[in-house]
């Protein structure tokens, strides 16, 4: 006689939850773990968070800038010395997460404006680099200019159009630099060469003091301090390039390897020796064997030779994890989705056919596509809004060296003669040692 199927199907899940009830405590936990490891680094980086005092800092420039964005980049590796550099108890038991800071410049119907935002913590060190390379600055707190606009955008008084920038290749190809905006004269009576520099601001300075009444441009750098893991890559490529293996790391005991090497030398000099001296071979720990040759820098072409120089240049110098942002915000009256465009595409002189160009980020993009298209376009902006109020930090950033951060952000100096970038106008000095006072 066949037993019912259905009788065993349920005997059996009886069983099985049965055990599941009986050691289930063992598993859960495991299951669990990952879920519960994510909870608590959110609890603990989020109660860091709150703690955070941030200050904007605007920046009067002074009247004559006769420095190159050189001086800027002094700056920014002083910025770089605030990378945090702790261990696990720091980072997963007290929640300390690395700082940041951001680069911005705004323009508000037409007036230009320069600020960081950074921790109240670091506002000394912000103030003592600026005024290392430029003493007549001036530097004041600000309020933070988003808080201007309406909390929601789009609304029935103003809109906004924005997106975030990204790199096109890998973080170890360079963008064009400030140094390569050079341009050598002919020879002076002195001697030598006149170097001139066609500021690399000067483009998207002058598009933003173009801005009517009613409009608002802001371009946001957002930098963390990162260490040099992002050049292992950038050297890889090099390497390949120029045909030389990459060393590998070794794997087994060293001690191991070595025996093995002396073994092998003995047992061959045992045969060699009665017919010719033993030859033997340097013990190289880690060192592939190839056949190829070590170099193939000769017969690479002159476009090849500048990767490699540029990726070279980018990696001597320390870098950023980089998130750059761009929106454009005016009332109804006033707003124009051109002026974005034309404030956006001032990033395409910093592009090179062999290295690295700065373009669109397409899915950030504040425009809707098909279907739903209005509603996919009020989220996005608005989401775009909140990332740049909040300096928004995302997962995945790019990394830029302090050389492209400086031809990104600096002050323009006197080429740039746009007449509503606000400049010190007055010298201000110490008073005389011996003034009395009252």
């Amino acid at each position: 006689m066949l037993q019912n199927p259905f009788g065993l199907m349920f005997k059996v899940l009886g069983i099985v939850s049965h055990h599941i009830w009986l050691w289930g405590w063992v598993f859960l936990p495991i299951l669990l773990a990952p879920f519960l490891w994510d909870a608590w680094l959110y609890y603990i980086r989020i109660r860091t968070l709150k703690k955070f005092k941030w200050q904007m800092l605007e920046f009067r420039l002074p009247p004559d800038v006769e420095k190159s964005p050189l001086a800027m980049e002094q700056v920014l590796a002083f910025l770089q010395s605030t990378l945090f550099k702790g261990g696990w108890w720091k980072r997963y038991v007290e929640g300390r997460v690395q700082e940041w800071f951001s680069l911005e410049i705004t323009s508000f119907d037409g007036e230009l404006h320069f600020y960081i935002r950074t921790l109240a913590q670091f506002r000394n060190l912000v103030e003592a680099a600026i005024y290392a390379q430029y003493p007549q600055a001036e530097i004041f707190d600000a309020e933070d200019y988003t808080a201007n606009v309406p909390a929601v955008i789009p609304n029935e008084t103003h809109d906004l159009f924005g997106c975030e920038l990204k790199l096109a290749r890998e973080d170890g190809y360079p963008i064009r630099t400030y140094k390569d905006f050079e341009l050598k004269t002919e020879s002076s009576k002195e001697g030598g060469s006149n170097i001139s520099l066609v500021d690399p601001l000067a483009g998207i300075v002058e598009t933003m003091t173009r801005l009517k009444k009613g409009e608002q441009a802001w371009i946001q750098i957002g930098i963390l301090p990162t260490d040099d893991g992002w050049k292992n890559v950038a050297t890889e490529a090099v390497l390949k390039l120029v045909g030389r293996p990459k060393k590998e790391v070794p794997q087994g005991s060293y001690m191991l390897a070595l025996l093995k090497k002396e073994l092998s030398d003995l047992a061959t000099g045992v045969v060699q020796a009665p017919f010719k001296t033993p030859e033997f071979e340097p013990f190289e720990w880690g060192s592939p064997k190839s056949d190829k040759p070590h170099s193939l820098m000769q017969f690479l072409t002159s476009g090849e030779k500048e990767i490699i120089e540029g990726i070279e240049r980018k990696i001597a110098k320390v870098g950023f994890q980089t998130v750059l942002r761009i929106v454009y915000i005016a009332t109804k009256e006033s707003f124009n989705i051109p002026t974005f465009f034309q404030v956006a595409s001032g990033f395409n002189q910093f592009s090179t056919q062999n290295l690295n160009a700065i373009k669109r980020d397409g899915a950030t993009l504040t425009a809707g596509k098909f279907p739903f298209k209005k509603m996919k376009e009020a989220q996005k902006k608005k989401w775009m809004l909140f990332k740049y109020r909040l300096r928004f930090k995302p997962k995945s950033m790019f990394v830029m060296n302090i050389e492209e951060l400086a031809t990104l952000f600096h002050f323009p100096g006197r080429v740039v003669m746009a007449p509503s970038l606000p400049r010190v106008q007055a010298k201000k000095g110490e008073p005389p040692a011996g003034l009395p006072s009252y």
